[in-house]
Order: C-alpha cells, then structure tokens, then sequence
C-alpha cells in the first residue's frame, strides 16, 4: 500500500509486514527544505522521483532504493523501483485504491486516505476478557496498541455503544502507524512499543455512561511528546454520546469572561469557582502563577456533581487536574437540561 498524498511525505508498507517505509524526494527535487511541496508537484507533472529510506545500522536513516514512477492515468501510475546498491531493479504498478462504504461512513482520522490503512485494521487481532464495574459486566477487547469495550447486547442501544467502541479502536491503530511513520520521516529510529491508549468505563447507572479516553505519553517525532485525557458521556436513554456543555447555562461560554465598564476582562462565576477550587491554587504552588491560562474540557458527572478536566500549556502540564464541583455547587449554573440530568443522580 502506497501513500502520496499534497500536503505530507510518500510512505508505503509490504502487505505482509505492515510497517511504514518513508519515500523522499530526492535532494533537490524541488526544494530540499520542503518536500510536501516537491510531492506536491509530482501530481501535477506525473513524474514521481523518490528516495526510499530506511533505518540504517547505527539508528540513522539510508537511502534503501529509488522510485522511478510516471502517472498514467488518474488512478494509475507505473514505473521502476532499483535498489542503491546493487542496482537491482523491479517493476512498479499502482492502482489507486477504493475505500469500503463502512471505511468512508466511518472517519478515521490520519495522514492518509482510508483505504490505505485497511489492510492495517483487517489484520488486527483482539483479545477479549470480562470486566466489570460496580456489578454490571462487560468486555474488554484489546489489540497491540489500545484496549476499548463492548457491552451485553441486551443492554438499550448497545449495538450504537459498541460500533462507536470499535471505531475508536480501529483509530487507535491508525494513530499508531501515524505515528511511527513521523519518527521514522524525521529521523527517529525508536522504539514501537503500543501507544497504550484505553477507552474504559469509570461511572454507570442506568441513564449515563462515562468513558475515560486516555493516551500515555507518546513520541512521534516532533519537538516533545504528547498525551491526551478525556471523558464520553453516553446516554443510555438518547444511544448516543451527549453534550455535557449543553448542561450549563450558555454551554461552553459559561467559562468566558466578560469586559467591565472600563474594559477588563472579569472571569465569569463558574471559572471563579474552578479556579477558586482547582488541586493546585494553593500557597507556594507553581501552578497557582498560571491558573488564569487553563484551558476546561467538557465536564462529565459523577455521583456527587460535574467533574470539569483542566489543561495546561505544555511546559506547565503538570498542572492538568480535575476539578470536581458538586450539584449543590453547579445548581446556579445548570440549564433545564442539567437541572434535569442532575435529578438522575439524587439519591
């Protein structure tokens, strides 16, 4: 499978392996500081040169072969492929690919078209095991790279839950390839340990359902690394995920300040009260210097009231944190239909 696409570098993978090689344009093909620009003008002229590089014995890429290819038509191209060494040369011939209808109804994000990364999602093999939370069951189904859920299919709209479970899943795995192809186009030969991502189940009554979204800390080849947190509030009731802004008067400008009279920025009352409230806003706190800087994800409910996750700037991620406000404290600041949502979890 063969990726040239406008805007990113060429990359490919055997079949049977499954691992991404990179394609460059030769140094300069067009200008060596940019080569999305150098493919970028491949597909307009139809002449396609390209380095194939690999990892090298001591972890440096080398050149491996050259790609000699000509587009002649607009689903085809044909051309040579001649190793750096010996001069071995094979014949090219592409077709371009047609993405499933369940792949093009179902997004799944990455540098490439869909159907470059089916044969990647049609080789995953899962592993399926019972779990449990709070005495109500399910399974968790792992492959190589992330771990999600399925849930018994007599439970309201299961089939929904679990069709949105596996699609994470399935995303993950692209994630994943993604990834290790940007280390390897930059020249990071590291390590292809599992991203480890996790889709699990951390609260469940009978109207809601919420899911934590978690990714560790991963490296793909950029200046730091990244990670991610978040949370899926699904009805059981609506068969779909739900919009937990929509539980607050104004939804997400609820946390925007205003201007006074004389033009300061005043923070509204409920990013007083999560600021006032956050884990680290304590004396000799770094964290208590940028407060005013964070950033609040869409809230998800717990037994007790709304759990609002806070973000940070890079360099002051430490900070990220969870701010739990019960529904006595949020009751001023709900809509109709968070007033409504809160009743579900009186006891």
């Amino acid at each position: 499978m063969v990726c040239l696409t406008d805007d990113s570098q060429a990359q490919y993978y055997y079949l049977r392996h499954r691992r991404n090689i990179a394609l460059m344009p030769p140094q300069g093909a067009v200008d060596p500081r940019d080569n999305p620009q150098a493919i970028a003008q491949a597909w307009k002229t139809g002449d396609f040169r390209l380095d194939e590089t690999v990892p090298g014995p001591n972890g440096e890429s080398r050149i491996s072969g050259r790609w000699m290819l000509q587009a002649t038509s607009p689903t085809q191209i044909t051309g040579t492929w001649t190793a750096q060494d010996k001069g071995k040369a094979q014949p090219i011939s592409l077709r371009k690919a047609i993405p499933t209808p369940a792949t093009e109804s179902a997004p799944l994000g990455g540098d490439c078209e869909p159907a470059f990364y089916e044969p990647l999602l049609a080789a995953m093999r899962l592993k399926r095991e019972p779990a449990d939370i709070g005495g109500r069951p399910y399974q968790t189904v792992s492959s190589e790279e992330a771990t999600t859920l399925q849930v018994p299919a007599e439970l309201p709209h299961a089939k929904a839950l679990n069709h949105m479970a596996m699609q994470w899943l399935r995303r993950q795995s692209v994630l994943s390839y993604d990834c290790s192809a940007a280390r390897g186009s930059r020249g990071f030969m590291g390590s292809d340990e599992p991203i480890g991502s996790t889709l699990t189940p951390v609260l469940w009554t009978d109207a809601y359902l919420v899911l934590q979204d978690s990714m560790p800390e991963i490296f793909c080849g950029g200046a730091h690394g990244s990670s991610s947190l978040s949370t899926i509030t699904w009805s059981w009731h609506k068969g779909r995920a739900v919009d937990t802004w929509a539980w607050l008067q104004g939804g997400e400008k609820s946390l925007i300040a205003h201007a006074s009279k004389s033009g300061q920025p005043i923070a509204s009352g409920l990013k007083r009260l999560i600021t006032r409230l956050h884990p680290r806003n304590a004396e000799g706190d770094d964290c208590r210097e940028v407060l005013d800087l964070m950033s609040v994800q869409a809230p998800y409910p717990s037994a007790k009231g709304l759990v609002f996750n806070t973000d940070f700037f890079h360099a002051m991620r430490a900070c990220n944190d969870e701010v739990p406000l019960s529904w006595k404290q949020l009751w001023p600041y709900l809509s109709t239909e968070g007033r409504a949502a809160a009743q579900q979890f009186q006891p």
